[in-house]
């Protein structure tokens, strides 16, 4: 519904004693919906006064509920949109996650061979050492015979 179809005689006062503002719905099932509520919110200790200035939809003609629907503005075809984008992320984020878990398998599997080589380096240092130990002590007892 647009503004100007809308007749406001008065502006409502609220429970607290103010008047109330004019505003607007931004929410996906009345978007773009007039009413007057409480210039203070519930949780700033306003009374929560609301009240719609347009007609409610019951009472609204076909082609009124038709022109409030179009161009993207029915709700339904808003959300079902969302679950399509939101459908649509969850598919690119299982691939990223596949394609992840496929690197985390090729580099460990990386890592295993490193590791073995690293333990077949230290298994031939092992090694040499203990031949030239072996050999020290042979001529360290030859010396002394």
């Amino acid at each position: 519904m647009s503004q100007s179809s809308v007749n406001i005689k008065e502006v409502d006062v609220c429970k607290c004693g103010y008047y109330c503002r004019l505003k607007t719905s931004r929410t996906p099932l009345n978007p773009g919906r007039q009413f007057f509520g409480c210039k203070a919110s519930k949780e700033n200790g306003g009374c929560g006064y609301f009240r719609w200035i347009d007609p409610s939809l019951e009472n609204a003609d076909e082609s009124s509920l038709m022109n409030r629907f179009i161009d993207g503005h029915n709700p339904i075809d808003r959300l079902n949109r969302k679950v399509k984008e939101l459908e649509e992320e969850i598919d690119s984020l299982k691939f990223q996650l596949n394609e992840n878990e496929e690197k985390m398998m090729v580099l460990n599997k990386k890592l295993k061979e490193v590791k073995l080589q690293r333990d077949w380096e230290n298994v031939k240092f092992n090694r040499v050492v203990i031949v030239f130990l072996c050999m020290l002590t042979i001529k360290w007892f030859f010396n002394i015979v």
